[in-house]
């Protein structure tokens, strides 16, 4: 009866799981429909916004609350990609569970789990490790059961954590597990400690002897089943192997008898059972037994009985052993229970992989090592072998792949001074052990961090990073033309695109639409590409012109300004210095340059710092953001001379189209900044007064290698921007336009405007400007312009010109050139990163400043600097949500850090995945040993550089002037300084030459060869 209420309850919950199975599918059908009827009015422009607006996040939470964490996000953005993409398409629920994903193979699976390996930053050294001067550590064995160590020097020392014994010098050491006690073997004795005892470490000790040969090492048989007793498997130096058996009843009878009347107590050896067997030819320099197979093992220097693996029994009777033969001999072995292997090496440098029934063949060679190998242990939990070597070259290795996985080093000591010769694994702990003159505790770690290789994403250096918002998906270009898409979150590829732009054909630049749904790519021969970002798929292109010459149309900086299935507009800039947009649209089968910005230099160079520009519709076609542009050159201009600023090579510029604001601000070399203001149909040049006459200097100094728009919404400060739809109105205007007044602000970018609408002008007018746009609402802060200079500062301008703040960055090292900046969205942070080889990255707090810029007292304060990169890092961008900063450099990697504290999270490309929870260890990638450098407000770096003059001396002329007679020239008295004030009135400023010293004799030779040739200088007073 009860098998059957059984049954019962199972159909029902059966049923109940269909059932809610069958509600999700329609509910989920429900949201597809929704979803399908808002992309199609969007593709026909009939579509407007509201609180029920379906996005990819608000998509993506409804389809996780309906089928709960079966469904992967990347199914999701597959799903949710093809439903904008192609509304009409046909679509099966399935897709969403990912079912045409076919998994990998088992082998593929394990390769991209993570990785165990050793953090060598995290070390920890026990420097009183129980030895004495010019004492080592020559064995370590490791107490699982009571989780303590027991370490012997070489001259006697044993050491379990504060207790410690001397004696001769010592081979080797073990736990008695019966006995409870501590067993060490030196030339001729065998040492039983008993370290529990009370009283002086000498009187709770045993001395075994004589032993026949020279013991070498020593280790425990654990069989399980004997009580009070304890087989110790020892090696000598005559070949021999032996099984000596201690009891209880030998050390407590002696114990009893004698009761501290010697210091040491001696034990005759001949009473105990002592078997012993000649297996080697040579010294036996390791002996152990392995409990899993029931079997010892010794291995010896004798290249013919190298190694013997073989019960305990062939110790008693004179039956052929199992003997493994290898060149040179073996040093050391190890056993892997998960595998069944045993792992030898030697003096050859091979590491060689046994079956334990299989002696004539090695099943496989792990070669790298390039000195003798000395030691091997076994980490069974994650199947790897830790070898060393005599040079203190650690090597790991996966033990089922036989691939290496990580060498570090022991770089502490002279060569040959500390040398290692013990090593152990704690496989409790997760611990390397080793020791030398100290002890060496090296941390396992979930990290991918002290690895063999420099992190590495492409092969050849990156050109390109961007970030794709919507879906949070990363997408980096190297100089082979390789595009790759990665998932941020856990560091997966997605795709890739080989020759993007053809056979050896570099692609230079990139941007992504704000949807997230197209890319456009920019190439070096000054072709263009439009993608679909979801497959990776060609839509349109823009051919090479045939009047182009070299590198005149490499495309330098692209930004994404509309993307729809009826219109691509892309803003350009080549490396002659133009900027274009670049339109494509529907029906037409390539990408067209429809508009140009003409070039301002050549008027800026006779000294108009501002002038005004004509502004009319487009003549070729409507590109519904910026209008054609006509300067006028304005008579009333102040002129000044600014020859310094020479060529037009740009190199930068960056665009802000929102909430009223119709911006292109562009850097060259030469250190000029040009603002293009399309509401105030004006042009402005920005320039840094300290430097303006210097002019030779400063276009060498002052070279812009990047700008940036910082603006803070006024509505949404915390928030992602919010587009305002702004109709840009012309009206008619035959006077010139005078320079609106500058108004401190800051700004933030947006490279993604709404379209705006051109009315057309009437008959008979030659030109049109916009209208002022009408109020509305407060602004609390206007755009500000931030600047990167070659002389490492960031300059920030207000949209009249003016300079607000000068910002040099804190490093340890002289300013160096910035080259690339990003912020946050609401613009409280700014990133910098260095030119130069050393790819440093500086954050700064501007929240604060950009509350009120003209307020001299908020100040933009420098938080964190750290050293990302061993090359020069080439962009970077940063993530509000994970809050992380991910940089690209020319060495080829694109790695992550925690934005709050410069931590390390990993790279793209690496096997496993990324942890993105802050953790307390400090992390370094294995080409970075600087750690990153907080700076507190309350830090000596962060105090105001005093300006300090030089120290007043006596004027000796203007005391003469001063005083009743001539003759008093010398210095008052200290009696005389309070009542003669005429003194203070003659302390004067030191004169410094302002022009170079002349000689005017080259020296005297009668003085000697080298005082002789010092020239002599006059000095006119």
């Amino acid at each position: 009866m009860s098998d059957g209420q059984d049954s019962g309850k199972g159909k029902l919950s059966t049923l109940s799981d269909v059932t809610r199975f069958n509600y999700a599918l329609k509910q989920f059908q429900i949201l597809i429909g929704k979803t399908v009827a808002q992309k199609r009015e969007e593709r026909i422009g009939m579509y407007v916004k509201d609180q029920d607006e379906i996005d990819y996040d608000k998509f993506c939470e409804i389809v996780q609350t309906l089928f709960g964490p079966e469904v992967k996000d990347q199914d999701v953005k597959t799903f949710f990609r093809k439903i904008s993409n192609n509304p009409d398409g046909r679509i099966e629920w399935c897709e969403i569970f990912g079912y045409f994903i076919v998994e990998g193979d088992a082998l593929a699976s394990q390769l991209d789990e993570e990785n165990m390996v050793f953090l060598v930053s995290r070390r920890q050294r026990i420097t009183k490790a129980g030895v004495k001067r010019r004492d080592v550590i020559k064995c370590i064995a490791k107490v699982p059961q009571l989780d303590f160590m027991v370490t012997a020097s070489q001259k006697g020392m044993l050491t379990i954590f504060n207790s410690q014994q001397d004696s001769s010098w010592i081979s080797g050491c073990d736990y008695l597990t019966q006995l409870k006690r501590v067993v060490a073997v030196t030339e001729r004795t065998i040492i039983v400690w008993d370290y529990k005892s009370q009283g002086s470490s000498q009187d709770n000790c045993f001395i075994i002897k004589p032993m026949e040969h020279c013991l070498l090492c020593v280790c425990t048989v654990n069989l399980g089943d004997q009580q009070a007793k304890d087989d110790l498997l020892m090696g000598d130096d005559g070949g021999h192997v032996s099984l000596f058996t201690v009891t209880s009843d030998d050390f407590g009878l002696k114990q009893s008898k004698e009761k501290k009347s010697s210091h040491l107590q001696i034990l005759d050896s001949r009473k105990f059972k002592n078997i012993k067997r000649k297996l080697h030819d040579d010294w036996v320099v390791k002996v152990k037994f392995i409990s899993a197979l029931n079997c010892f093992g010794s291995c010896s220097l004798d290249s013919v009985h190298s190694f013997v693996l073989d019960d305990l029994q062939r110790l008693e009777d004179n039956v052929p052993v199992r003997e493994f033969s290898v060149p040179r001999g073996v040093n050391a072995f190890t056993y892997c229970g998960k595998a069944n292997i045993i792992v030898t090496g030697g003096d050859d440098k091979i590491l060689r992989l046994w079956h334990p029934n299989i002696n004539t063949k090695p099943v496989g060679k792990l070669l790298g090592h390039l000195f003798s190998v000395m030691e091997i242990v076994t980490n069974e939990k994650d199947q790897h072998i830790i070898s060393l070597s005599t040079e203190k070259i650690f090597r790991v290795w996966d033990i089922q792949t036989l691939s290496l996985l990580q060498i570090f080093h022991d770089s502490q000591g002279k060569p040959g001074e500390t040398q290692i010769y013990a090593m152990i694994f704690d496989n409790n702990h997760g611990t390397l052990i080793t020791g030398s003159s100290v002890i060496d505790i090296y941390p396992l770690t979930r990290m991918i961090q002290d690895t063999k290789q420099v992190p590495q994403t492409h092969e050849r250096n990156i050109n390109v990073l961007t970030y794709n918002r919507a879906f949070h998906q990363v997408l980096t270009i190297c100089a082979e033309s390789i595009v790759k898409v990665w998932e941020l979150e856990s560091g997966q590829q997605i795709y890739q695109i080989e020759d993007a732009h053809g056979p050896n054909i570099e692609v230079t630049c990139a941007a992504i639409d704000k949807n997230g749904f197209h890319l456009a790519t920019g190439a070096y021969d000054g072709t263009l590409k439009i993608w679909d970002f979801g497959s990776g798929q060609e839509i349109k292109d823009l051919p090479i012109a045939n009047d182009s010459k070299d590198d005149e149309q490499w495309l330098l900086q692209l930004v994404y300004l509309r993307a729809s299935e009826s219109r691509h507009v892309i803003l350009a800039l080549e490396h002659s210095g133009k900027i274009k947009i670049i339109q494509g649209n529907e029906g037409e089968p390539h990408l067209t340059v429809t508009w140009e910005l003409p070039e301002a230099a050549s008027l800026i160079l006779q000294g108009n710092t501002v002038m005004s520009l004509c502004l009319k519709p487009n003549a070729n076609k409507t590109n519904g953001f910026f209008p054609d542009v006509q300067l006028l050159p304005d008579t009333d201009a102040k002129t000044k001379n600014y020859s310094g600023i020479s060529g037009t090579e740009m190199k930068c510029f960056d665009v802000l189209k929102i909430e009223g604001y119709s911006l292109i601000a562009t850097g060259n070399a030469q250190g000029a900044i040009i603002l293009w203001d399309f509401e105030s149909a004006t042009v402005r040049y920005l320039y840094v007064p300290s430097f303006s006459a210097h002019a030779g200097q400063s276009a060498q100094v002052l070279g812009v290698n990047a700008v940036l728009f910082l603006f803070r919404s006024s509505t949404s400060p915390s928030t992602s921007l919010p587009y305002s739809v702004c109709q840009m109105y012309q009206c008619i205007s035959s006077r010139k336009h005078r320079q609106p007044p500058g108004v401190p602000s800051r700004v933030r970018q947006d490279p993604v405007p709404w379209p705006h609408s051109w009315v057309g002008v009437p008959s008979g007018q030659s030109g049109a400007r916009p209208c002022a746009l009408p109020n509305v609402g407060p602004r609390k802060c206007s755009p500000i312009l931030a600047s990167a200079h070659e002389n490492g500062c960031v300059y920030l301008w207000t949209l009249g010109g003016d300079l607000l703040r000068e910002v040099l960055p804190f490093t340890k090292h002289p300013a160096i050139p910035l080259i690339t900046l990003c912020t946050d969205i609401s613009a409280k942070m700014l990133l910098a990163a260095t030119k130069d080889t050393e790819g440093h990255i500086m954050r700064w707090n501007t929240g604060s400043f950009l509350e009120d810029p003209q307020d001299e007292n908020k100040q933009i304060k420098q938080q964190l600097y750290w050293r990302a990169h061993s090359t020069k890092v080439v962009s970077l961008f940063y993530e509000e949500e994970k809050n992380l900063v991910v940089t690209a450099s020319t060495d080829g990697s694109v790695r992550l850090w925690h934005a709050p504290s410069g931590h390390y999270v990993g790279y793209f490309g690496q096997r496993r995945v990324f942890e993105l929870s802050e953790s307390s260890d400090m992390i370094l990638p294995c080409d970075v040993n600087e750690f990153p450098t907080v700076i507190k407000e309350d830090s000596k770096y962060m105090e105001k550089k005093q300006k300090f003059e030089y120290p007043l001396v006596l004027d000796r002329e203007k005391w003469k002037s001063l005083t009743r007679s001539s003759l008093l020239s010398k210095k008052p008295r200290p009696f005389e300084v309070d009542q003669d004030f005429k003194f203070f009135k003659a302390l004067a400023s030191p004169k410094v030459n302002r022009e170079p010293l002349e000689s005017f004799k080259s020296g005297n030779k009668e003085t000697g060869v080298v005082f002789g040739s010092i020239p002599i200088y006059r000095v006119s007073s």
